[in-house]
């Protein structure tokens, strides 16, 4: 196991295509780092520079406390297994997970190889196939290959660029499981990239979200999903509604917020004047809903919820839940999910109409200030041209 440390990385393209800002990331021993965001953030730039395939504009990489930024990627004690596998095509099972033992500094026996093999296939649990091509091999399989082929020589750290993603949907749940596994067995650091949100919740010990070469939020699943720290965050983990409003006031670490749909009630960590911009963001499982037949007055829910009504314009089923799009008589459009079965005795359906609430604890005021400094989503053709992040 080993520790990797940046610190004020920075990848500059040309004279002023910045892919990657001064970012600061310490990964410990043994854990398993996801980091995620929109296509052209700097995440597999991030990735390439720790392996050694980019060279760094500024800023320093270690491993274990031993600088080796500038040290070729044979060196630098790593595995890395790519989106594409990159299995050698004319070579057998076998000889693809030897491959870096054969080439390696050290000198191993032909005895020692051919145990490493039986063992990495083992562990992947493919036993037998050493003399197959990576031709008769299905997509999962190649990945299981390219993961024992990287592992084979027992690196420091494991770099994995969204391996996953040219597997159908089931297989790529089975080998998120089976990645997963091995890597804790293992205990090896690893640095995994992917644009997969649910990848990264469902793997990671922690996720770091990118946004234009710069880091929005480093923390748990848990953390960056019920506690986000910008509205870009909130938006692009998983799905969030975002009111749009001014704080009036508050008390006790709850704020009031002027929207277009009302005054909301939300949580907030820092302290927010009042006149601040804010974003008043809720998850869709945090929201309540019932039918709400006539058009009297709905109530106020009590002195922390948050209530309005409006009709159902379309319900979908998606698997173990229901979600909802609910059109609000302010005009606004709400997302709103429930477990399947919850409203089976009497179903919600498309025109109905339903009073929709949330309590403040299930909602969070965030500045959105991030979004008037232009820090959105830049899609920067000349780093995917060159480099595919």
């Amino acid at each position: 196991m080993s520790r990797i440390e940046l610190d004020g990385l920075t990848k500059v393209y040309g004279s002023d295509v910045v892919a990657v800002d001064d970012i600061d990331l310490t990964v410990k021993d043994g854990e398993f780092v996801t980091l995620v965001g929109p296509s052209g953030c700097g995440k597999t730039t991030t990735l390439r520079c720790i392996a050694g395939f980019e060279t760094v504009t500024d800023g320093r990489i270690a491993m274990d406390d031993r600088e080796i930024t500038a040290e070729p990627p044979y060196r630098r004690d790593v595995g890395m297994v790519f989106q594409s596998f990159a299995l050698f095509p004319h070579m057998t099972v076998e000889e693809n997970v030897a491959y870096g033992m054969r080439v390696a500094d050290r000198d191993f026996s032909d005895t020692e190889v051919d145990d490493r093999v039986t063992e990495m296939l083992a562990m992947i649990e493919l036993p037998g196939i050493e003399e197959r091509m990576p031709s008769q091999l299905s997509g999962g399989q190649q990945q299981r290959v390219a993961l024992a082929r990287a592992l084979a020589l027992n690196p420091g750290a494991l770099l994995l660029d969204e391996p996953l993603a040219s597997l159908d949907e089931k297989l790529r749940k089975q080998m998120q499981a089976e990645l997963s596994r091995i890597q804790k067995d293992l205990g090896v650091t690893t640095v995994f990239v992917t644009h997969n949100q649910e990848e990264a919740m469902t793997m990671s010990d922690r996720i770091v979200v990118l946004n234009d070469g710069e880091f929005e939020q480093v923390g748990s699943p848990d953390t960056v999903y019920h506690e986000p720290e910008s509205i870009f965050v909130a938006d692009f983990i998983g799905k969030a509604n975002v009111f749009r409003g001014s704080v009036t006031g508050g008390e006790e670490g709850v704020v009031d917020v002027d929207t277009d749909t009302g005054v909301l009630k939300a949580t907030a960590d820092d302290r927010l004047d009042a006149g601040t911009d804010v974003g008043v963001v809720v998850r869709p499982e945090g929201i309540s809903l019932e039918r709400h037949e006539t058009e009297d007055a709905i109530g106020d829910g009590g002195t922390r919820a948050n209530v309005t009504a409006g009709e159902v314009n379309l319900v979908q089923m998606l698997g173990g839940t229901v979600e909802y799009r609910v059109y609000t008589d302010a005009g606004t459009e709400l997302i709103v999910t429930t477990q399947a079965g919850e409203q089976r005795a009497t179903p919600i359906e498309r025109g109905d109409r339903v009073r929709v609430s949330f309590a403040a604890e299930r909602a969070r005021a965030l500045s959105i200030e991030s979004i008037v400094e232009n820090r959105v989503v830049d899609v920067r053709p000349e780093i995917e041209a060159e480099t595919g992040s």
